[in-house]
């Protein structure tokens, strides 16, 4: 079992002579005593213990698949929760990437003696447990401290890689500039509503938008967000995406415990943003932000550009022939396996001039079609039968056409593909 003990009490100087009442040293503050957050992770040999669901995708062209969490609060502003519960459920949930992302205006507020906020509070807990701990922060335009430079509607932007806080909480113009070009960091627009706003599109314009959030779980059917395809999300946040070569992002913004917004024993995934990259470190998810290789996952869809949902899939599906004597029967079967932990929704089809997808074996007496769609269980292969037309060169190759129902660039674009199969060696 993993669990995090104290190793000293809030404040609680480590062991050693302690200074007169009146000395200076007794005068610190506690933020001043302490080096660091005083928990730790130990393994305590129990057999029930916190698990973490393993969520795997196969290297996409040379890439890591990481699963983040780009929007979450805590304690530090307007979340109800620690940043160490932030840090396990994440871990829990088989996530690698964490962006924990306070308000800034909240800096004198929420712990006003910890000027290390939630990043430095909860780095050293994520680094035990093997995850990236992001430093990012949530620049809500409303709060801005001149009343002259409010936008007419309030619009929210995630800062990430950050290096201090401090100066998101002033002008707007100012915060953005601070973020990109100061701290050369990454701005992306959360809960977007249903149409460009003045900041954002000036963002676009200077090269400062790095993405946009499609999913926002937190604000449920709130804000601007479409029921569509069993949820309630921004569909047209991809096209905006497309159109203007940005991030797309899939975040919780979680303030309460996540379960709360997720239901596990239902097999509920919180929804994640998967980065392609280079390597589990920084600077390797900041480049690929930058070089815009995301796809957002949630409700069991993966949303992107065809670039890279054609990637995921070509190396997550592998296609083969698998012969079968079935006594004289015309019915054949080709085995799809799924290296991943995404159950992939794929439509199959044969030229009309070669075949058919049938359960059917080419005898009118045996009714029964495969269906429209097969749900291709994770790490796990499947058989789909075949039958070829009797006047087909039957050792030829076939082509076979996929669509992927739940990988989408937009509404009605699933991801077509097309494999071509061998049948002799």
């Amino acid at each position: 079992m993993l669990v995090a003990l104290p190793l000293l009490g809030w404040g609680q100087a480590a062991p050693g002579p302690q200074p007169d009442a009146g000395s200076t040293a007794a005068a610190k503050r506690p933020s001043q005593v302490h080096q660091e957050w005083p928990y730790q992770m130990f393994y305590l040999g129990y057999e029930a213990g916190l698990h973490r669901d393993q969520i795997t995708f196969p290297e996409v062209e040379g890439y890591q698949v990481l699963k983040g969490e780009f929007h979450i609060h805590t304690l530090y502003s307007d979340g109800q929760v620690t940043p160490e519960v932030r840090v396990y459920e994440a871990w829990r949930d088989g996530l690698d990437v964490l962006a924990i992302t306070d308000h800034p205006e909240y800096l004198n507020v929420a712990f006003p003696d910890d000027r290390g906020r939630a990043y430095e509070r909860a780095k050293h807990l994520a680094a035990q447990l093997n995850m990236l701990l992001i430093h990012s922060a949530e620049i809500t335009t409303s709060s801005t401290s001149s009343a002259s430079l409010r936008p007419a509607r309030n619009s929210d932007y995630e800062a990430h890689f950050i290096s201090d806080e401090s100066p998101l909480s002033g002008d707007y113009p100012s915060v953005f500039k601070s973020v990109s070009q100061d701290q050369r960091g990454i701005l992306v627009w959360a809960h977007p509503h249903t149409e460009w706003v003045p900041e954002a599109r000036e963002l676009l314009k200077s090269g400062r938008l790095d993405g946009i959030e499609i999913k926002n779980t937190q604000v449920g059917n709130r804000l601007g967000t479409q029921f569509s395809l069993g949820t309630w999300f921004y569909p047209q946040v991809m096209d905006w995406c497309l159109e203007n070569n940005l991030a797309v992002f899939a975040v919780s913004d979680a303030h309460w415990p996540i379960d709360l917004l997720v239901d596990r024993s239902k097999g509920e995934r919180r929804p994640m943003t998967l980065v392609l990259s280079k390597s589990q470190d920084p600077q390797g998810v900041h480049e690929a932000i930058k070089q815009r290789r995301t796809l957002a996952y949630f409700n069991e869809m993966i949303w992107g550009s065809e670039r890279w949902l054609k990637a995921v899939a070509e190396a997550s599906l592998q296609l083969s022939y698998a012969p079968a004597d079935l006594s004289g029967f015309s019915m054949s079967y080709f085995s799809v396996e799924n290296r991943s932990s995404f159950p992939f929704v794929v439509r199959f089809a044969l030229n009309e001039g070669d075949g058919s997808i049938s359960f059917n074996a080419g005898i009118p007496s045996l009714p029964g079609s495969l269906p429209k769609t097969m749900s291709l269980a994770p790490n796990a292969t499947t058989l789909v039968p075949f039958t070829l037309k009797k006047n087909r060169d039957q050792s030829s190759p076939l082509e076979i056409q996929l669509t992927v129902t739940n990988l989408l660039s937009g509404v009605d674009r699933p991801l077509q593909l097309r494999h071509i199969l061998k049948l002799a060696n």
